[in-house]
C-alpha cells in the first residue's frame, strides 16, 4: 500500500513538474490580492515544517498524513497544495535573500579581508620562526641577554614617562587655580585641554582614567568661573579682562554662546542693580517682595533721591555695555580672506555684532521699563515742587544718556513723563489757583517798593531764562531755546559732554549733579553752568527785600514829607502787589517745568494764562463792584469779550474735574471813604499791578513762542492781542469809580436845574455850579497827592485818572443841560461859557492838555444851532448821546412843532431798532 502510495505521489510530482510553472514567485511583480493570497497560504503551512531537518522527516511526515484511502485526485490535490506552499516560501526566501544582498556582500568582504589577514600573519609567523631558528643556531646566550635589558629598559621608560604624566596630571588643578587668579584664563583653559588630550592618549591605566573625570569637572569649574568673571563685567568694563576672557572663550570654541550667557547677565545686572538701589530707601526689606512692590515701599519723602540712585546704578550697567560694544567695534573687524576658517570667524564676528547692536536698544528697554515702574509706583503727585523739576532732570539726563547709548528718542518714557507731568502740572495749579485765590481775598493793595527798572528777570525762578530774555541776545538765544524746544535729542555740546562719561575709566555718572543740594535749575538743565557776564547779582534781588527801599522812593517819600512832588512829575514807576510777585514766581515755575519737558509747552503756558486771566478778572470784580455810572461807555467790546469769556470759566469743571471758585470780594477794603476817594490808592495798586503783569507776559511772548509748535503759535498771538493788549482798557472803570465821586452829581444837577437858561442876553460870568464842580476837584487833587505819597504813581496813572474825571464831568454836563426845558441863544451861550470855564480851570488843576472828552459837551452844545437837516442826521448817527439827551436837544432846538415830533419819531424808532 504504501509503495502505491509513493508510486501515485511520484507520478503527479512529475505531472506538476512538467507544467511551466515557475520555480518560484516574484514578489515584486505581485498584486496585493496575489500578496494576500500567499499571506494566506503562509498561514496555511503546518508549524512542524519549519522543524530543523534533522529532527524532522517532510517526506514520512506527507507520507503519514495522506489520504487514506488512496486516491488520486485527493493525492493530486494533496501534491498540489504542498507544491504551492513550497512556491511561496521559496518566493518568500528569495524575497528576504535579496533585501540582505548588500548586506550579505558587506560579510563577504569582512570574511575575504579576515582571509587575507590571516594569510599574511600566517606568513610573518613563519618568517619569525625561520629567522628566530637562525638567530639561534648563530647568537650567543649573552646577546639574548642584552637584548631582554634593552627591551626592559624600553618598558622602563615608557612607565617612567606614564608616572611624569601621571605627576603632571594630578598637578593640573593647583595650576589651573594658581592661572586663573592671575587672571590668565586662555592658559588655565589651554593646560587643561592638553591635559586631557594626553589623558585620552593613556587611556589603558585605569589610575589615568579616573583623572580625566576629574580634568572634566577641572574645566566644568574653570568655565564656572569665567562666566562669573564675565557677569562682573556687565557693572564694570575691563577692557584687558574681557580680552583674556574672549581668548579663553575662543579656545574653547565658545565665543557666541559666551556672548549670549553674556547679554542674559546683562538683563540680570539691570534687575540686581534696581533691586540694590531700592533697597536702602526701604524700612523693611524682603526677598520675596517683587520689583513693583519695593517701589511701593520707598517713603514719597525719599523717592526723589531713591530715583536717583537708581538711575545711577543703571547707568553703570549701561556704560559698561557701551564700552563693551566699543571695544568689538575696534577689535573685532572681519578680514576679506577665502579661506574656510576665516570666514566662519567673520561670520561669527558679524553675528556677535549685530547681537551687540540689537543688544544696545534691549538693554535699554529694561532701564526705561525699571524707571517707568518706579515711576509709576512712587506717588509722583505727593512730590514737593522742587523734588518734581530735580526729578524732570534726572529724567531729562536719562534720555539724553539713552540718546548717546543707542540713538533711542525715549518715546515710551518721553509719552509717560508727559502725562504724568501734565497730571501733576494740573494738580500743582490747582493748589496754585487756590492759593491765588486766598492771596487775592487778603491782599491788601499795597505797592510793594521795587526800583523802577524791575521786572521778572529779577526774580530768582526767571534768573535761568535771562540769556533767552535779554534784548541784546535775543535772536540767538531764542534760536538755542527753540532748538532745545523742538528736540529733546541732546545738542552736541550735550553729546560730547555726556559722552564723557561713557569713555573716562571712573565711577562718575552723569547725574553726580543732583547730589549737590546747591545745584540750580540752570546748571541741571544744560550741559555745564554757563560762564557768561551779568550785571546783577546772582543772590536774591535786593528790590525783594523789605529793607531795600530805592533811594528816589525813600527820598520822595520819606516819613518827614519835608518834599512831595507832584505826581505827575513821576516819570516810571513799577507797581506791583505780594500777589503780583507770587504769580510771577509760579510762572517762573511753571516754565522751568516746560524747560525740561517741550512737549508739554503749551499746556504749561495755557495755566500760566489761567493764573492770569484769574488775577485779571479778581481786580476788575474788586474794584468795579461799587461802580454807579453807565458802563457802556466805559468798557471796550475786547474787553467785554475777555471778561465775559473769563467768567465762563470760573466756577466751571474743567475735563480732568478741576474747577475754580469765584473770588470773594473783601471786606478789609475801605472803599467808602471819601478821604482815601473811595479805596483809589487800592484801585490803582490793583489795576496797574495788572498791567504790569500783562507787561512781563508780553516780555516773555517772545520766548514762549520759541518753545511752542510752530502750529500753536496762534494760540499765543491770540492771547496777546485779545487779552493782554486790552489790559489797560481796565482803567476805565476801575478809575471811574472813584472819579464819578469826585462830584456830588446829585448837587451839580441841581445846581444846574437852578439856572435859567432861557435869558435873552448873553452873560459875562459863568454859573456857580462851575466853581461848585471846580471846587469839589480841587479837593479830589489834594487828597489824590496825599495818595501819591503812598503810591508812586507816574504820569500816565494820574492822566487816566483824570481822564476819567473829565469823562464823568462832561457826562454831568450833557446830563444837566438836558434837562433845560426851555433854552435861548443866550442859554445856550451861556452853557459855552459855563463848560469853557470849567475846562480851563480843570485844565490848570489836572494839568491835562488838552482836557479828553470835552468834545462830547462841546458837540453837545453845538447842536443847538444846527439846521433842520443836520440836526435830523445828528441824532441818527450820535449813538453815544442817550434818547433823553437826544429829545431834549430836539425840543429846545426845533421851534416847529412838526420837526420837533419828526426828529422824536426818529430817535423814538432809533431806540427800537437798538
Amino acid at each position: 500500500m504504501e509503495k502505491l502510495i509513493l508510486i501515485t505521489f511520484h507520478t503527479l510530482a512529475n505531472r506538476m513538474e512538467n507544467r511551466h510553472a515557475p520555480p518560484g514567485v516574484n514578489t515584486r511583480s505581485q498584486t496585493a490580492a496575489q500578496s494576500a493570497a500567499d499571506l494566506e497560504v503562509l498561514r496555511e503551512i503546518e508549524h512542524v515544517y519549519f522543524s530543523s531537518p534533522s529532527e524532522f522527516d517532510a517526506a514520512r511526515y506527507a507520507l503519514e498524513h495522506a489520504p487514506s484511502p488512496p486516491d488520486c485526485d485527493a493525492i493530486e490535490a494533496m501534491f498540489s497544495k504542498l507544491k504551492r506552499q513550497q512556491q511561496v516560501v521559496s518566493g518568500k526566501a528569495l524575497h528576504l535573500i535579496s533585501q540582505q544582498r548588500d548586506n550579505c556582500d558587506r560579510e563577504f568582504a569582512e570574511i575575504q579581508n579576515i582571509r587575507a589577514q590571516l594569510t599574511n600573519t600566517l606568513e610573518t609567523c613563519s618568517k619569525a620562526r625561520e629567522r628566530l631558528k637562525t638567530a639561534s643556531n648563530h647568537l650567543t646566550i649573552s646577546t639574548f641577554v642584552i637584548l631582554a635589558n634593552v627591551r626592559k629598559r624600553q618598558i622602563i621608560k615608557s612607565v617612567l614617562k606614564s608616572l611624569q604624566l601621571l605627576q603632571n596630571l594630578r598637578s593640573v588643578e593647583t595650576d589651573v587655580a594658581e592661572l586663573l587668579n592671575k587672571k590668565e584664563y586662555y592658559e588655565a583653559i589651554d593646560l587643561i585641554l592638553k591635559s586631557k588630550k594626553a589623558a585620552a592618549a593613556h587611556k589603558e591605566y585605569t589610575c589615568i582614567a579616573d583623572l580625566a573625570t576629574r580634568l572634566q569637572d577641572t574645566l566644568d569649574m574653570t568655565e564656572e568661573k569665567l562666566d562669573s568673571v564675565l557677569a562682573s563685567i556687565c557693572y564694570n568694563f575691563d577692557e584687558d579682562v574681557f580680552k583674556k576672557l574672549k581668548k579663553a572663550y575662543d579656545l574653547l570654541g565658545k565665543t557666541q554662546a559666551a556672548m549670549e550667557q553674556l547679554h542674559m547677565h546683562y538683563s540680570s545686572a539691570v534687575n540686581e542693580s534696581a533691586l540694590e538701589a531700592i533697597k536702602p530707601y526701604l524700612n523693611e526689606v524682603s526677598l520675596e517682595k517683587k520689583f513693583q512692590e519695593m517701589c511701593q515701599s520707598v517713603p514719597t519723602t525719599k523717592a526723589p533721591v531713591c530715583l536717583l540712585n537708581l538711575c545711577e546704578k543703571l547707568f553703570l550697567v549701561m556704560r559698561s555695555y557701551y564700552l563693551l560694544v566699543n571695544w568689538h567695534a575696534k577689535n573685532e573687524e572681519s578680514v576679506p580672506s577665502s579661506n574656510v576658517f576665516d570666514i566662519e570667524k567673520n561670520v561669527s564676528r558679524e553675528y556677535i555684532k549685530q547681537k551687540l547692536k540689537a543688544g544696545l536698544i534691549r538693554i535699554w528697554h529694561d532701564v526705561q521699563a525699571k524707571v517707568s515702574t518706579f515711576l509709576k509706583s512712587s506717588g509722583l503727585e505727593d512730590y514737593p515742587f522742587e523734588k518734581f523739576i530735580q526729578m524732570l532732570g534726572i529724567l531729562r539726563k536719562l534720555t539724553q544718556v539713552a540718546e548717546i547709548f543707542c540713538g533711542d528718542k525715549s518715546d515710551l518714557l518721553q509719552d509717560f513723563i508727559k502725562t504724568q507731568s501734565v497730571s501733576y502740572i494740573k494738580n500743582y495749579h490747582r493748589g496754585r489757583m487756590e492759593e491765588l485765590k486766598l492771596f487775592l481775598e487778603n491782599e491788601g493793595w499795597e505797592q510793594c517798593p521795587v526800583k523802577s527798572t524791575f521786572n521778572l528777570q529779577n526774580l530768582q525762578e526767571f534768573k535761568q531764562f535771562k540769556k533767552y530774555l535779554n534784548p541784546v541776545k535775543s535772536e540767538a538765544s531764542i534760536a538755542k531755546a527753540q532748538s532745545d524746544a523742538t528736540s529733546s535729542a541732546p545738542s552736541q555740546d550735550d553729546s560730547v559732554y555726556i559722552s564723557k562719561y561713557f569713555t573716562e575709566k571712573t565711577s562718575r555718572t552723569p547725574f553726580e549733579i543732583f547730589r549737590n543740594e546747591n545745584v540750580t535749575n540752570d546748571d541741571i538743565f544744560g550741559i555745564e553752568p554757563e560762564s557768561e557776564g551779568s550785571d546783577e547779582s546772582d543772590d536774591e534781588p535786593d528790590e525783594l527785600r523789605r529793607d531795600f527801599v530805592d533811594d528816589t522812593y525813600r527820598h520822595e517819600y520819606s516819613t518827614t514829607n519835608d518834599y512831595i512832588p507832584s505826581p505827575s512829575k513821576v516819570k516810571e514807576s513799577v507797581i506791583v502787589t505780594n500777589t503780583t510777585l507770587s504769580v510771577l514766581r509760579n510762572c517762573g515755575q511753571y516754565l522751568q517745568i516746560s524747560r525740561y519737558l517741550p512737549q508739554i509747552s503749551l499746556e504749561v503756558i495755557m495755566l500760566m494764562n489761567q493764573l492770569f486771566d484769574y488775577y485779571f478778572y479778581a481786580v476788575h470784580l474788586f474794584f468795579t463792584s461799587d461802580l454807579e455810572v453807565s458802563s457802556s461807555t466805559l468798557y471796550s467790546a475786547k474787553l467785554n469779550s475777555v471778561l465775559k469769556r473769563i467768567s465762563n470759566t470760573i466756577n466751571v469743571s474743567t475735563e480732568d474735574g478741576a474747577s475754580f471758585e469765584c473770588p470773594s470780594i473783601p471786606n478789609h477794603l475801605d472803599m467808602e471813604s471819601d478821604e482815601n476817594l473811595h479805596g483809589l490808592s487800592e484801585r490803582i495798586v490793583g489795576v496797574e499791578s495788572v498791567i504790569f503783569l500783562a507787561k512781563q507776559y508780553e516780555l516773555l511772548h517772545p520766548y514762549l513762542e520759541s518753545i511752542v509748535a510752530q502750529h500753536q503759535r496762534m494760540i499765543l498771538e491770540h492771547f496777546r492781542d485779545n487779552t493782554l493788549a486790552v489790559v489797560s482798557d481796565l482803567r476805565m472803570p476801575v478809575y471811574m469809580c472813584s472819579a464819578s465821586k469826585a462830584v456830588d452829581a446829585r448837587s451839580a444837577l441841581i445846581a444846574m436845574s437852578q439856572v435859567r437858561w432861557d435869558v435873552k442876553n448873553v452873560a459875562v460870568e459863568h454859573s456857580p455850579y462851575v466853581d461848585m464842580i471846580i471846587r469839589k476837584i480841587q479837593v479830589f487833587a489834594l487828597r489824590l497827592e496825599n495818595i501819591s505819597s503812598r503810591v508812586t504813581l507816574n504820569l500816565e496813572v494820574i492822566n487816566s485818572i483824570w481822564a476819567m474825571v473829565s469823562k464823568f464831568i462832561v457826562h454831568l454836563l450833557v446830563e444837566g443841560f438836558s434837562n433845560a426845558t426851555k433854552c435861548s441863544n443866550g442859554g445856550r451861550g451861556l452853557m459855552q461859557l459855563d463848560y469853557r470855564q470849567l475846562f480851563v480851570k480843570f485844565e490848570k488843576i489836572s494839568r491835562l492838555k488838552p482836557v479828553p472828552y470835552q468834545d462830547y459837551v462841546d458837540k453837545y452844545v453845538k447842536a443847538y444851532y444846527l439846521p433842520r437837516n443836520e440836526l435830523e442826521a445828528f441824532v441818527k448817527e450820535k449813538n453815544e448821546y442817550s434818547n433823553k439827551h437826544l429829545i431834549a436837544l430836539v425840543s429846545c432846538a426845533c421851534e416847529n412843532k412838526r420837526d420837533r415830533q419828526a426828529l422824536s419819531a426818529i430817535i423814538e424808532s432809533k431806540d427800537g431798532t437798538g
